[in-house]
């Protein structure tokens, strides 16, 4: 199934409203006048079983209005959900077919003959809804072939049933003196049964197949349809062994309950709209809440998608941005979409979201809070990328200087050194010894300063560093001569920039354990815990780090990184014993 990419427009109308306006008025008369025209039948149908049927009076409310039921429902969303206008009609289908048993206790005799012909027609209806919803249509050949043979097999065996059987009287579920059965009648029972059993088959490989945002827009009416299923198979089965007028009774009351709720259940998916409409704009009451990672998980509690995601459209730099600021692409995965969102002819942002939500209404009944939550986030995500840029122009910048400390700064400080001693080879015996000695003191000078320019190269950018964390820390150990085995740090790779301000973190510790806390052991360990890498450095120094007016510059500067990475950095350092520095950096794998 290939990606699908739909915009959303949003505005300051009611959702409910722009869908009652996508009715056209010429539609809206057609469906009015069908709807009285269904109502006025299932009333005429009624008006024949009343006082006629053996039913006792605890069963006429679900058995009368389970057909009603159905047929508002099916009309309400005909009228108010058109882009599930398909089970809107399904729905007021399976109302009329409810009824259209009930014309058997008419004198007319050919609407008795419908009645009697197509009295199993519901259960079949019943079927398609179950198989179809929520979009109304067949998904696979199989699940059409077997909704066609069940009505096929129902209007054969009934019709046959008919013509068959001598004066057949009218068929009442429920009533066990319903006359004589001929074999069309267990013929149609058991292909009606087996018929079934396929159903719930086809149910079961779809519940297996379906994303969780499907199966929970689906179950409520899948189980009370299912149980209909059951009920009804064991209705049959008693009707063929003229069963005791109760357990017929018990079984009716049962199958027309569980009708009953069908329609409801219908009905949670637009419950489920209004409120969560009512929750998004709740959030609003705290505008930083709305910005913030609870809204996005809201949505994935309330669409049922725990995977969905909400990026904003920098139109300045024509990208969809991240938390992080970093550029996002569209989805390839067959069953991730996209909807993009826009705000008056605006790009704004986009939803990536299961596939089985593409034009749901959840979608859009957020849409103004969505808004809001876009714009901040768009904000959030330019500052973002500024601050991630400033840490990778300060990395650039560092190994721009260690290179030109290591490969020109260095190399003259040699030549420096090579042209004195060519110096003292010129002068051979003719030079006096304090003369040597004045040159080979400035021989031994630029060695100093070699090893220094050295130094201040490797505190600037170790090369080590990018070949992960762990090397970098490594050469510093190797370095200060530290043993091994305290430092602990996978082997795993992360982001550039939080490798870098690790390491700064870890380097400014242990220059300060070495240089101000004459510490004798220091540990570093690094771990990733969801979504946060950890790095502590630990020594047994002399303590007293825990202010920030005994802080040098260093340590400054490594707290600004932190910050600018929007991670935290404490120091505990009790006077006389340890230091204890943790940093927990935001990094995702």
């Amino acid at each position: 199934m290939p990606n699908t990419y739909r915009p959303i427009l949003m505005d300051n109308r009611d959702e409910t409203a722009t869908e009652a306006a996508a009715l056209s008025p010429f539609r809206a008369v057609a469906v009015t006048t069908v709807a009285v025209g269904c109502v006025a039948f299932a009333l005429y149908a009624v008006s024949l079983s009343v006082g006629r049927a053996p039913w006792p009076w605890w069963m006429q409310i679900p058995i009368q209005g389970a057909g009603m039921l159905a047929l508002v429902a099916g009309f309400v969303m005909l009228f108010r959900r058109p882009g599930l206008s398909r089970t809107g009609a399904l729905l007021v289908a399976f109302g009329l077919t409810w009824y259209i048993g009930d014309l058997q206790f008419s004198e007319h005799q050919a609407l008795y003959a419908a009645g009697f012909c197509l009295f199993f027609f519901n259960a079949a209806v019943m079927a398609q809804i179950v198989l179809c919803f929520p979009s109304g249509r067949f998904r696979d050949p199989i699940a059409t072939i077997v909704v066609l043979s069940l009505y096929s097999i129902i209007l054969i065996s009934q019709t046959a049933r008919y013509l068959v059987e001598e004066s057949p009287p009218p068929q009442v579920w429920g009533d066990p003196k319903a006359g004589t059965y001929s074999p069309w009648a267990t013929v149609g029972t058991l292909a009606g049964m087996i018929l079934c059993s396929a159903v719930l088959v086809l149910l079961i490989r779809r519940w297996r197949s379906e994303s969780p945002p499907m199966r929970r827009s689906a179950i409520p009416v899948r189980f009370f349809a299912t149980l209909a299923a059951v009920i009804v198979s064991g209705f049959l089965i008693v009707a063929l062994t003229h069963a005791a007028a109760r357990l017929n009774h018990v079984l009716l009351f049962g199958y027309a309950t569980a009708v009953l709720l069908v329609p409801l259940a219908s009905q949670v998916d637009a419950l489920r709209v209004w409120v969560g409409r009512a929750n998004a704009f709740e959030k609003l009451a705290d505008f930083e809440e709305v910005a913030s990672e609870g809204y996005r998980e809201l949505l994935a509690k309330w669409l049922g998608d725990p995977e969905i995601e909400i990026h904003p459209w920098l139109p300045d730099e024509k990208r969809y941005a991240n938390s992080a600021g970093e550029t996002v692409e569209l989805p390839t995965d067959p069953g991730r979409s996209v909807t993009f969102l826009e705000w008056k002819g605006r790009r704004i942002g986009a939803l990536f979201h299961d596939s089985s939500l593409d034009g749901a209404r959840q979608l859009k009944s957020v849409a103004a809070v969505t808004r809001i939550v876009l714009e901040k986030e768009a904000l959030q995500a330019r500052l973002r990328s500024s601050r991630n840029l400033l840490i990778d122009l300060e990395i650039e910048h560092r190994k721009e200087l260690q290179s030109a400390l290591h490969d020109g700064g260095q190399d003259e400080v040699i030549g420096i050194r090579f042209a004195l001693h060519d110096l003292i080879s010129e002068l051979g015996q003719q030079a006096e010894s304090s003369t040597v000695g004045l040159i080979q003191d400035g021989i031994a000078r630029p060695e100093r300063l070699q090893d220094k320019i050295k130094e201040v190269a490797f505190e600037l950018y170790p090369p080590a560093l990018d070949y992960g964390l762990k090397a970098g820390v490594v050469s510093l150990f190797d370095k200060l001569r530290l043993p091994p085995k305290d430092l602990t740090i996978p082997e795993t790779r992360w982001p550039k920039r939080v490798e870098h301000v690790a390491y700064r973190v870890i380097s400014e510790a242990i220059r300060n354990a070495r240089t101000h806390a004459r510490a004798n052991t220091i540990r570093v360990k690094v771990t990733h815990e969801t979504d946060w890498l950890i790095v502590e450095v630990i020594d047994d120094g002399v303590g007293g780090a825990n202010s920030a007016e005994v802080r040098g510059l260093g340590s400054q500067r490594a707290l600004h990184l932190v910050n600018v990475l929007e991670g935290k950095l404490t120091i505990d350092s009790p006077h006389g014993v340890g230091t204890h520095v943790k940093a927990e950096l935001p990094c995702t794998l």
